[in-house]
Parts: C-alpha cells; structure tokens; sequence
C-alpha cells in the first residue's frame, strides 16, 4: 500500500511531458524494507511492491502494458541497492558512521538509481514518445533524491531508532525538538510560500541545529519537512525557484539539486556528531576505568606533557612516596628522580615520544618526598591526539626497592662462600681483576697470594666434616683479623685460600702472611669430643704486574705453592 501510494502520488503531480517521474520515494521505501530483512524474507515484500507498483503505473502512468517492465527495474534497483548495502556493512545501512553514509549515498543515491535507469528510461522511450537520455537523467536523479530523502527516515522508523531515541528524552528534550519541528516548518514554509528573495539557504539554518541537536533522527525529519514542502510548492507553480527561468520540469530539476545538497550535507553531519559522541562516550567510559584502575592500583600512574612537566598523579603516590599528587601538577617529573639517574629515564622518556608505538622501560631510583630513595620500575608510552600527534607520556610506575634488595642479597649469596662467609672464586676473579686494572693504570701496587692447609684430607678422616669445617671457619677468622681493611681473602674450594694484598710490595706481603702462618701454627681447634686439631698452611705469593693476565698470576702463586709444599709444607715461596 505504502509503494502503490507513493508510486500513485509521483506520478500524478510529478511527470511531466511523458517522461519519468521527476521525485520518486517508493524505491526508497522497499530499499528499507529489504534492508532490515534476512534475504529469505525478501520475497514477500517484493511480491507486494511489485503488485502496488503495477497498480499505480498502470493507471496513473504508462498504461498496464508497460507497467510490469517499468516496476519490475524499480523493484531491481531496490534489490541491488538492499544487496549491496548489506554486503557493504554486514547487516545493512549504517548511517551512524561516515564511512557507512558515503556508502549509503554511492549506492541509493549513484549505483542502483543509475542501473535501473537504464532499463526504466528504455521501457519509457518506447511506451512514450520521449528520448532514452532526457528519461535516464530523469529517472536517475527523481530516484536518487528520493533514496536519499526518505530512506533514512524509513530506516530509523523500521528499525525502531527513532521512536526509541524520542522514548529516551527527557520531556524538557522532547519539548525542544517539537518546538524545532516547528520552526522548520515555519522557516520552509515561509522561504517556499514567497517568490521575491532567493532565500533557499535560510531553511538550512534549522536543518544544521536539527542536526547538531538530535543527530540522524533530527536530520533526518528536518529533511523530510523540507522536501515536502519545497516539492508542494515548486510543482504547484510557486516559491522562489520559480524565479528560475524554464518550465516546470527545470524548476523540479534544479529543486532536485537543492534537496539533493542538503540531504547529503545534514547527513555528514549527523554522521560526524553521532561519531564525536560515540568517541566522547568510549573516551568518558575509558577515564572511568582509568580512574577506577588508578585509585585500586599500587602502581603510580603518572603522565606528563611532551616538555615533561606533570598533569597527573594517581593516588597511590602518596603511600608510596609520601607525595600529594595535586601537589605535583605542574612540577617537572625529573624533580622525583635521583639526579645520578636522570640521564636515562630523560632518555626513555625520548624515545617513548618518538616510538609512539612501542613501550619503554627503565629501572632508576626515586626520590621520595622524605628525601629517602625508591627503587622504581617505569612503563612508559607516548600519548597521541585523534590526528596522531604526540601529545605526552603515560607511566607505570612500580616499586621494586625489595626486588633489589632480594637482587642484591642473591648477587652476594653467588659470590660468597656459604660456609666462611668470605668470598668465592667467581668473586675474587673480578677483584684480581679489577686490581691488575688498577697497576696497568698507575693507581697501586699487590701481591696475590695463594694458601693451602697442609693435610687437611687427614683432618676430615680423622676428625669428620664437622672438624673440618670448623678448621676452615676458624682459619677465616684469624686470617681477616691478620689483614688490612684493604686486603682481600677468598675460598677458591676446598682448603684453598688465595689473598689479594693492596698496596704492598712482595716483602711487605710477605710479613703479612708469614705472621699469619705463625699464628696458625701456635693455635688448636677443639672439636665437638674435647679433642684438639692442630694445623698449618702453606703458601706461593706472587706480585702484580702491568700487562701479566689474571691466569699469569694465579699460576706463578700455585707453582710457589707447590715448591713450599714439596719443601716440607708449613711455609712461604715467593714466586720467580
């Protein structure tokens, strides 16, 4: 019934001189209707269209003979333009996105009007005595505006957008837009009821704010008040386009153009707006979670501006690092870093600022409000606006003062002797290094000495394990309290020791360890049955020199180790 009326009503008071319809809205109706549906469901609504379309063609137009042909490429274009629509977006028109009004007006208002011209404008041609092009013109801009004039209307009536949004208004809304209905109809009618002033572009002031204030609902009734009454008025003979020079025809055909700029200019817009609130809802929904994240996490959350100065801080700063944050907004974050820190974390933050993709992190230390120092642990990203434009940084920040303490005590659990305490073999490497380093470069002279308890195997077979620990602990205890602060002694396995003696030459080193020696020989461990271990030591010694490896010295020291050994043990060799 919809088609038949709307077929009937074009065709009575919109053809002239033989040839199409010049404003054609019945297409846009079924284009909808088949739109909203499953393609299985499209047979019914097309039957019915085709029958209504039959009906009003043949007797307002063609006559019957023509009709089917002539409604049967209105029910095509409607096919196309509903198939093309929903493999376009899925699930049919969306006029919520531009990309999916773009869409919509490439195919309701260009490709399917433009096909089904073809056959349309032939069809008429030979029922009529017109021209194939002066029909195709006409039928492809009657049916195009018409598409585009209606059917967004009809598509937010069907699928129930409409009359949900109206339900959603408060009264105070509804009162407004009523009253902007209104005003629509008042500005139309009163531009298109006058012939004396060009005044077609103050009807598109109410058109805009309908836009602006109600979206595609708004627009899209606005657009409806506004081809209804410009139509009225320009085919009865009347309004300011009749100042156009030509007849009736060039008149609907320029008001075609009118309607046609206006549609699409409202709906870009509206798809523009409903878009910015799309993203200013997910925005208002992301800083919810944002802050609700923040304020539950023990994380800081920072972020500053490109030139580094804080425009937020969560709230876990202040147990964290005793900071208020509204008392570091505007303040340069580097201020909250341990100044021996600061080059790379004003590094990190650059490289986040020109990697806006990527995340950066750094460990540093911080600086808590108390002037003590935090460990910290920084994620960092670059923030951009919509235009991809570095805009500032966001930051995790984590404390991990117990991760380095944990780190530091396992870095000196691998480096020390579990049983003595002192270091182990891996540690005194580094240090015999770092010493011969040091003599290379003039800061110092050594002597590298290397101990082993003389027959020790005896002691634990005799004694047992637990003796022979205690030998070692107790050979430990007198050896630290016999060197200097700047000495160092260290478990290289077993019973064996190895000094490094700073800042003395091979005679001084000497005294140091023969004095050493004698105190060991002088003194017994008891063990845990009252008896008493006595025990002594042998010992290479061996000078540090520029340009001699780590492995050079090591087995000078062992070779005059071994010749005290072979001399009777209980003794000193220097090497040589």
């Amino acid at each position: 019934m919809l088609v038949f009326a709307a077929s009937a009503a074009a065709i009575r008071f919109t053809r002239f001189g033989g040839g199409p319809a010049c404003l054609w809205f019945a297409t846009a109706i079924l284009i909808v209707e088949l739109v909203v549906r499953s393609p299985r469901a499209w047979l019914l609504p097309v039957t019915a269209a085709m029958i209504g379309g039959v009906v009003a063609t043949g007797q307002f137009g063609i006559g019957y003979g023509y009709a089917p042909l002539v409604t049967a490429c209105t029910i095509g274009e409607a096919i196309l333009a509903a198939w093309l629509l929903r493999r376009g977006r899925g699930s049919g028109a969306d006029l919520g996105s531009l990309r999916g009004v773009f869409l919509f007006i490439a195919v309701a208002g260009g490709i399917a009007p433009a096909v089904s011209g073809i056959g349309g404008a032939a069809t008429i041609a030979l029922a009529t005595p017109t021209g194939f092009a002066s029909n195709w013109l006409s039928w492809y801009l009657g049916h195009a505006l018409g598409n585009l004039t209606l059917a967004p209307v009809v598509l937010l009536a069907l699928n129930g957008e409409m009359f949900a949004g109206i339900a959603r208004m408060r009264l105070a809304r509804k009162l407004e837009g009523a009253g902007l209905i209104l005003v629509t109809i008042a500005v139309t009618r009163l531009v298109f009821g006058q012939e004396t002033f060009p005044l077609l572009f103050v009807p598109l002031l109410p058109l805009m704010i309908a836009a602006f204030r109600f979206g595609r609902i708004g627009g899209a009734i606005t657009i409806v008040i506004l081809a209804t009454i410009g139509a009225t008025f320009t085919i009865g003979g009347s309004g300011p386009i009749r100042m156009i020079s030509g007849g009736t025809y060039e008149r609907v055909l320029f008001l075609q153009f009118y309607l046609a700029t206006a549609v699409v200019m409202t709906l870009l817009i509206a798809a523009e707006l409903n878009q910015r609130r799309r993203l200013v809802v997910a925005l208002r929904a992301s800083e919810a979670r944002y802050r609700l994240i923040t304020d539950k996490s023990t994380d800081i959350i920072l972020t500053q501006t490109v030139a580094g100065v804080i425009d937020y801080a969560s709230a876990s700063i202040l147990p964290l690092a005793g900071y208020e944050p509204a008392d570091l907004i505007g303040i340069a974050a580097g201020t909250l870093v341990q100044s021996e820190d600061l080059p790379i974390v004003t590094k990190t933050i650059r490289d986040a600022l020109a990697n806006p993709a990527a995340t950066f992190i750094v460990e540093y230390r911080g600086r808590k409000a108390d002037g003590t120092m935090l460990w910290c642990e920084s994620h960092t990203r670059a923030i951009t606006d919509e235009d991809g434009k570095v805009v500032g940084t966001v930051s995790a920040i984590r404390d991990i003062s117990r991760h380095k303490q944990l780190q530091a005590a396992l870095a000196q659990a691998a480096q020390t002797d579990p049983l003595t305490g002192i270091v182990n073999r891996r540690a005194f490497d580094v240090a015999l290094d770092q010493r011969l380093a040091d003599v290379a470069a003039g800061r110092g002279i050594g002597v590298c000495a290397v101990l082993d308890l003389d027959f020790f195997k005896r002691v634990n077979d005799r004694h047992g394990h637990d003796a022979g620990d205690r030998v070692l602990c107790t050979f430990v205890d007198v050896a630290r309290r016999s060197l200097r602060a700047e000495d160092l002694i260290a478990r290289l396995g077993g019973e064996e020791f190895a000094l490094i003696i700073w800042n003395a030459d091979l005679a001084e080193a000497h005294a140091i360890c023969e004095r050493l020696r004698r105190k060991i020989a002088d003194l017994s461990v008891t063990t845990g049955f009252g008896e008493d271990i006595r025990f002594t030591f042998s010992g290479g010694l061996a000078p540090l020199r520029a340009g001699r490896s780590r492995q050079h010295i090591l087995r000078h020291a062992d070779e005059a180790l071994y010749r005290a050994k072979n001399a009777g043990r209980n003794r000193l060799e220097l090497s040589s």
